[in-house]
């Protein structure tokens, strides 16, 4: 069965896209380890990322307890780095174009 069909303006996939699903225990944000990540928050915490141009991570963080957060050199889109929401998980995308990392707060889940 056809899985997937390159064409000169698109590609189709037939049996979908899976993404891999990583626990971050570490502080290292690096899209090797899956293009999904999640952090429960124990302490404040400094990120560091190995995102390569091209690159992109869904990052899920849980911080019950307002840590701080010491991130890496990125462009935000908005401005400056989100304020982290204490319930639930908080959505942030975070790519590299032209050896700029950017990044962008979804919304608590």
């Amino acid at each position: 069965a056809e899985r997937m069909r390159i064409q000169d303006t698109y590609v189709k996939f037939e049996a979908g896209i899976k993404e891999t699903q990583y626990n971050l225990t570490g502080t290292v944000i690096d899209p090797a380890n899956g293009t999904i990540q999640y952090k429960t928050l124990g302490a404040n915490t400094t990120f560091t990322e190995s995102i390569a141009n091209g690159e992109f991570v869904t990052l899920m963080i849980d911080d019950g307890s307002g840590r701080t957060i010491t991130w890496p050199t990125i462009t935000w889109i908005g401005g400056s780095a989100p304020i982290l929401q204490t319930s639930g998980y908080n959505v942030i995308e975070l790519w590299r174009v032209g050896g700029t990392v950017y990044g962008a707060f979804v919304g608590a889940a």
